[in-house]
């Protein structure tokens, strides 16, 4: 499968001398406030791809499509916002086996997981979602989102006045090796300073 991922200059090199990349968790700022949710993605990775490598606790994250007429992630706006301005980042093109990505809907994860918030694909189904969910005790309210966070894994294009769903898909995987990177375009960020 064909995907693309956005690396610091860092990771970029530790691939090429370790000869691959593991997510380091001390580093991914996102934990601070979405642990759950990325422990949950983890599950369902171990679940559905099968367990990390010994040492490797979170995934790493890429693109199997950026938006609905693109599929690999757009440099011209990405160097804008990705960083601090003047940093050296690689947007890297990667072939790895299908086996080994849980690809998943980009804007149910950024929308609905992110912000532990129900995905639903009408506002009738949402009202009636959250009917059932008011109900519930705290620990049935949880198993309940992680059983409607699994909509993500459903990546066919649906649009309506409600949801879009299948426009970005992401991509997550236990590491990436030397030998799967395909090519790779070199960029200095513009933005953020």
């Amino acid at each position: 499968m064909i995907l693309w991922t956005i690396q610091p200059d860092t990771v970029f090199k530790l691939i090429y001398t370790r000869g691959h990349y593991r997510c380091n968790a001390g580093r991914v700022w996102m934990l601070d406030f979405a642990r759950p949710q990325y422990d949950w993605l983890v599950s369902q990775m171990k679940k559905r791809i099968g367990p990390p490598p010994d040492g490797v606790k979170y995934p790493v994250w890429a693109w199997q499509r950026w938006t609905r007429t693109k599929k690999r992630p757009d440099l011209r706006g990405i160097r804008w916002y990705w960083g601090q301005k003047g940093d050296k980042f690689y947007r890297i093109e990667i072939d790895i086996p299908d086996s080994e990505v849980l690809l998943f809907d980009g804007n149910g994860w950024s929308w609905a997981v992110l912000n532990s918030w129900i995905i639903s694909y009408t506002e009738e189904e949402d009202n009636e979602l959250h009917k059932i969910y008011d109900t519930l005790s705290p620990e049935d309210k949880k198993n309940f989102l992680a059983k409607n966070w699994e909509r993500i894994f459903d990546i066919t294009p649906f649009d309506n006045h409600w949801t879009r769903r299948g426009e970005c898909v992401q991509a997550t995987f236990w590491e990436l090796k030397r030998e799967q990177v395909r090519s790779f375009t070199p960029f200095i960020t513009e933005g953020k300073r």
